[in-house]
């Protein structure tokens, strides 16, 4: 599948900028903005922040947001019967 850079919205900038002002172009990135980088005035690639995602997860957004799209239901069963052995409940020492 072929992406293009919405140059619309965001900002072209030649692979040589980016040679020369990667830091400046980075922190622009890390406040939010997309950039677009070309190569001989062709899109080829775009520099935009990454999507923050949570480093844990309660048991029941996993269960709605992962098991509901499993393939293998058997999956859904073998959680469900280790529910009773997990420490989701103990206090954080």
């Amino acid at each position: 599948m072929s992406h293009m850079c919405d140059t619309a919205f965001m900002e072209t900038v030649a692979s040589r900028e980016l040679r020369n002002q990667t830091r400046e172009l980075l922190d622009r990135v890390a406040e939010g903005e997309s950039v677009c980088i070309t190569v001989h005035g062709k899109p080829v690639a775009e520099l935009r922040p990454i999507e923050e995602r949570p480093q844990w997860i309660s048991r029941e957004r996993f269960i709605r947001d992962v098991l509901a799209h499993q393939a293998d239901h058997g999956l859904a069963d073998d959680l469900a019967d280790l529910k009773s052995e997990t420490t989701d409940d103990l206090p954080w020492p």
